[in-house]
């Protein structure tokens, strides 16, 4: 029939007009290669329009109801178009073109382009300047320094990567004498790994030994203890030359040597122990004398100087300063017990120090510090006090000819022969302070005397 369609139309046209046909990208495609388009002709062009559009007929923008039939006929048979490929992910690391700059200038109505990146960290900064960094981690305090070391993954990267020379370099500043005398190498237990494990020596599968934040609070506890034994002292008039504190650090390390050749080595050493150092250490051994034999503001006999200065520290003295340890019967002869052997002690006067069931304490434990290696079965060896004194007299210094200058330091100027003023403390805690003038001498004392007899009437 006239009305029935060939399989080969496509949109109502014959297959012998129609050479393309639509798949499924929705694009037209020819059908065969050899088929070629008809010509134009303004007869065949006004047929074309009448017979493909009626409305026309009936009027202008005028459709009819075929129009509309056949509009949802051709919707009905067109084919499906498949819509492209979809972008579901996109890399974004993509290398910037050169000719594009990082920044896109705004036009000159649009407010101020917005800066990219993140806002300015002045820590951060600082962390990453070459020159900045080192100075900052200097002036930090110990306990600002271990937080931001534990809190930072920056500074504790930086830290780690120049460890050796920040943690050196820190108690350099903050206590240099110490940090030299008690010198890291002496204190293997207060040293760590290197975090960026540096080889030892040529040895690549052994990582270095570097000092450890231990090993600088160390140090600074050491530099304070001892300012503050010389700063109670002098608090009493009894003043130490300087250098005083030097020599007590030298002390404390001879202290903690626990073996009679390795102190007397030390001693004899004249590049570390000079003269000086001698005659220092027997300056302040008087001070602290007649600090304890005060009459006043005593607080026992000389010996206790001794006593205190045979312990393993010199922090059992400055406790004992400051008051922060107690002087009482039962503490001294535990300490006693443990630091003299039996031999020097009167077991006749005071038979407790002889028992241990009264006393307390083991008898492993008895006059453990006058031993070798702090061990009951070492040998006994002489404590760091009578060392020094022995080293004075091997050295032919004469001490003991310079005992009442001794006595007499610190307390009268040399070039006028005035008394040195005493520090004093103020009411409620407000601190000490320094007169201007000392005590008077007793000529001026006596010339003071005599005007006030005279004004009242009481001459002699």
């Amino acid at each position: 029939m006239a009305n029935r369609r060939n399989e080969n139309d496509i949109d109502g046209l014959p297959a012998s007009q129609t050479a393309t046909a639509y798949f499924s990208h929705g694009l037209p495609t020819p059908l065969t290669g050899a088929t070629l388009t008809p010509l134009w002709s303004p007869l065949e062009a006004a047929r074309s329009e009448t017979t493909s559009n009626p409305a026309s007929i009936k009027g202008k923008n005028k459709r009819t109801r075929s129009d509309t039939e056949k509009v949802d006929d051709e919707q009905a048979a067109a084919p499906k178009v498949i819509a492209g490929p979809q972008v579901i992910h996109r890399d974004h690391h993509r290398h910037p073109s050169p000719l594009w700059i990082s920044t896109i200038p705004g036009l000159p109505d649009d407010p101020a382009p917005r800066t990219l990146g993140r806002p300015f960290n002045i820590f951060k900064a600082i962390l990453r300047h070459p020159n900045l960094f080192f100075q900052f981690a200097m002036c930090l305090p110990p306990k600002a320094f271990m937080d931001l070391y534990a809190i930072d993954k920056e500074f504790h990267y930086r830290l780690n990567r120049y460890s050796v020379s920040i943690i050196h370099d820190y108690a350099q500043y903050h206590a240099p004498e110490a940090a030299h005398i008690f010198n890291w190498v002496f204190y293997h237990d207060l040293c760590i790994s290197d975090p960026m494990l540096k080889p030892m020596d040529d040895r690549s599968h052994l990582a270095r030994d570097i000092p450890s934040f231990r090993w600088v609070n160390m140090v600074l506890f050491r530099d304070e203890v001892v300012k503050e034994i010389v700063f109670r002292l002098a608090l009493e008039g009894h003043r130490v030359p300087p250098g005083t504190n030097v020599t007590l650090m030298k002390f404390w390390l001879l202290m903690e040597q626990r073996y009679q050749m390795a102190r007397q080595a030390f001693l004899r050493d004249r590049s570390v122990w000079t003269n000086g150092d001698i005659f220092r250490f027997h300056i302040f051994l008087i001070k602290l004398d007649m600090h304890f034999s005060c009459p006043v503001q005593g607080q026992g006999i000389c010996a206790l100087s001794h006593l205190l200065l045979t312990q393993k520290s010199l922090s059992r003295l400055r406790n004992l300063l400051v008051g922060e340890e107690s002087m009482e019967y039962d503490d001294l002869e535990e300490m006693v017990i443990r630091t003299y052997l039996r031999s020097e002690l009167d077991l006749e006067a005071h038979p407790g120090l002889n028992d241990e069931v009264e006393n307390g304490i083991p008898e492993e434990e008895w006059g453990v510090l006058r031993r070798e290696g702090w061990h009951w079965e070492g040998k006994p060896m002489r404590s760091a006090v009578d060392l020094v004194i022995f080293e004075g007299l091997r050295r032919q210094l004469h001490l003991e000819r310079y005992l009442l200058d001794f006595v007499m330091c610190g307390f009268v100027y040399e070039d006028t022969g005035k008394n040195v003023p005493i520090p004093r403390k103020h009411f409620q805690d407000k601190g000490f302070f320094l007169p201007k003038e000392g005590r008077p001498q007793e000529e001026d004392i006596d010339m003071v005397t005599r005007k006030l007899d005279e004004l009242c009437g009481m001459e002699k």
